[in-house]
């Protein structure tokens, strides 16, 4: 097993509700190598809408663009177009959230086996993921849009077909926990460490990655 590099996944996240069955989200993506000084390593945008089915259930889907940094290759960014759809299904009660998400992505994306020096092309995957993540408090509000503490754990483990896998299903496994500030009911700070188990086919091995992640949660309401 490989030993991968330490990263720094910095991410802003809005997730506006515009009525009681419709609203969108996107995000906005950096992640580096190590913690200072920043290598960039991958730069990402994702967009999309969210059909409310209840205050439980709800479908969304939409287009990612995901830019990656080579640095083996002239350092080369490889770019990767991505469309998504995917079920969250979320329990609340007054301590825990509990969320479950499947989410399913059509990844066209530019690769070069920088190895082999193969020719560079257009390859296409389709992953399918799971994620399961509970959250509870740790410090309640002590008024109704005040600020609180909380805790957070998830597993998400993904599979793919197609393009790249090196004959593999599986992709990848991340775990991640850490801590949720909240200054008031729409705005999150995340900070979480997280340890991600993959498959890298362009070595053809399993590689480990150890990163730090920094998620700004902004989430708005017009109804």
């Amino acid at each position: 097993m490989a030993q991968g590099d330490f990263q720094t996944w910095l991410t802003y996240n809005n997730q506006t509700r515009l009525s009681q069955k419709w609203g969108y989200t996107f995000d906005l993506n950096y992640r580096t190598r190590g913690f200072f000084p920043f290598q960039s390593n991958l730069a990402a945008a994702r967009g999309g809408l969210i059909y409310f089915l209840n205050e439980e259930w709800r479908l969304s889907g939409g287009y990612a663009w995901f830019g990656t940094y080579v640095r083996q290759i002239d350092n080369e960014w490889f770019h990767e177009h991505r469309l998504w759809q995917q079920v969250l299904w979320q329990k609340r009660n007054s301590r825990y959230i509990f969320s479950n998400r499947i989410r399913l992505e059509e990844r066209f994306r530019e690769f070069e086996d920088f190895f082999r020096k193969s020719a560079q092309g257009s390859f296409f995957t389709m992953r399918y993921r799971y994620m399961f993540q509970v959250q509870g408090l740790v410090i309640p509000s002590a008024k109704p849009n005040g600020f609180q503490l909380s805790w957070q754990a998830a597993n998400e483990i993904m599979f793919q077909t197609g393009d790249l896998t090196g004959g593999r299903a599986f992709n990848q496994n991340r775990t991640l926990a850490g801590l949720i500030l909240s200054p008031n009911r729409q705005m999150d700070l995340a900070i979480l460490y997280q340890y991600i188990f993959q498959y890298q086919p362009a070595i053809s091995e399993i590689e480990d990655i150890q990163s730090v992640r920094l998620t700004f949660l902004h989430q708005l309401d017009f109804r």
